[in-house]
């Protein structure tokens, strides 16, 4: 007789599966364990191909070396299948997997979508085994069943996410080559003009091609870390120096609105990703400046904090961000404020990439904020040795 526990225990475990292989390998395992059978295997037809897609044998250790039942549980494998792959009515197939499922044999049917996928066949040591583990085996394909349904939809989405981040690579090649040329004539234009007003107008297209540019990749970026765990190359670097460096490069923005630059740098080595690194302080300062106000203030601190991970901060006299939009700041492309800030320039990919970039380092990112007072957002960046 079957033993409850084992079942409940490989059902439990059942729901933690995520990959076919994954799955035919445990059902086999511990099919053949609760039934004590002889032989177990698990074929799944590839219904693109009209192929076999997966099959597994498991054999009880005393009949790994039985010719004579591995010649059987084959011979039947092969018959099932091909009555399987050359017969489109299901009803037909159930009765076919029933007529054979007799005395010391079980063939039951996985059903996806309403679809015969393939089935699970036992080969027991007595002429009782079907009456004794039928009804158990029938209660685990229910449950395999629901797993594929999930398997499959997860396996869907990752193949479309994959397919959106194809997508994207190609339409950011297509656009980063002539949003680079229009980048490198207005400079060449730049340097010949002479007149003020047509400085002006150059001095735009250059720094609008450049959001246009940087937004392409963070959007690229984001895709990718999304499909992909996001890939961190460690090295050890001074963050006061790269900070002060995209401090200066906002200048002009800063200006235009005369906003107030306050900051205290601890001059210290850490250790991250150079390149992400630098995408976390560029956007954040990028959106500090962005929806801060006419003669505002951005006050910039970094410390190591007590658990020993790089903090930087950043707090800004903007707009602020209501509570209802709270919830949605770190939402791929999710902008809050939208009514009120029809003036800012804004895609809400950049808080987004941040989050993933401090979590990829084993950090996070958070913030607090009030409407029309402004915003602190901060990241760690923890200093521990880097697993290799």
């Amino acid at each position: 007789m079957a033993n409850k526990k084992s079942i409940y225990y490989f059902l439990k475990k059942l729901n933690t599966i995520t990959g076919y292989k994954e799955l035919a390998r445990e059902l086999t395992i511990n099919l053949l364990e609760i039934c004590n059978a002889k032989a177990c295997w698990l074929c799944l037809i590839n219904f693109e191909t009209g192929k076999v897609g997966m099959k597994r044998f498991q054999y009880a250790d005393d009949a790994i070396d039985d010719i004579e039942l591995h010649t059987e549980a084959e011979k039947i494998n092969t018959i099932a299948t091909d009555f399987l792959t050359n017969n489109y009515d299901n009803e037909e197939v159930i009765e076919y997997f029933e007529s054979i499922s007799i005395t010391d044999k079980i063939i039951e049917p996985v059903i996806y979508r309403n679809n015969l996928l393939g089935y699970i066949g036992l080969i027991g040591g007595s002429k009782d085994f079907n009456e004794e583990y039928r009804d158990v085996v029938g209660i685990i394909a229910e449950n395999v069943n629901s797993r594929l349904e999930i398997i499959s939809m997860n396996e869907e989405n990752e193949k479309a996410m994959r397919e959106r981040v194809e997508f994207l690579a190609s339409i950011s090649h297509e656009f980063k080559t002539p949003l680079n040329s229009i980048i490198g004539f207005s400079a060449v234009l730049k340097e010949k003009c002479k007149d003020k007003d047509n400085l002006k107008y150059i001095d735009n297209i250059a720094k609008s091609s450049k959001f246009l540019l940087s937004l392409i990749q963070d959007v690229l970026d984001l895709a990718r870390s999304q499909a992909n765990p996001m890939e961190i190359k460690y090295e050890y670097f001074r963050p006061k120096e790269v900070i002060k460096d995209i401090i200066w490069g906002f200048d002009e923005e800063r200006k235009e609105k005369n906003i107030e630059f306050n900051y205290t740098l601890t001059d210290i080595i850490i250790c991250a990703d150079l390149r992400r690194f630098k995408q976390l302080i560029y956007n954040l300062i990028s959106n500090a400046i962005k929806f801060n106000k006419i003669n505002g203030k951005i006050t910039i601190v970094t410390y190591l904090n007590e658990k020993q991970e790089f903090v930087f901060e950043i707090k800004d006299t903007g707009d602020g961000i209501s509570k209802k939009d709270c919830a949605k700041i770190f939402n791929f492309f999710s902008q809050v404020n939208r009514n009120q800030l029809k003036r800012q320039q804004g895609s809400g990919v950049g808080l987004a990439l941040c989050k993933t970039i401090a979590r990829a380092h084993g950090g996070d990112l958070n913030f607090k904020s009030r409407l029309s007072y402004g915003s602190t957002f901060w990241f760690s960046i923890p200093q521990n040795p880097p697993a290799k």
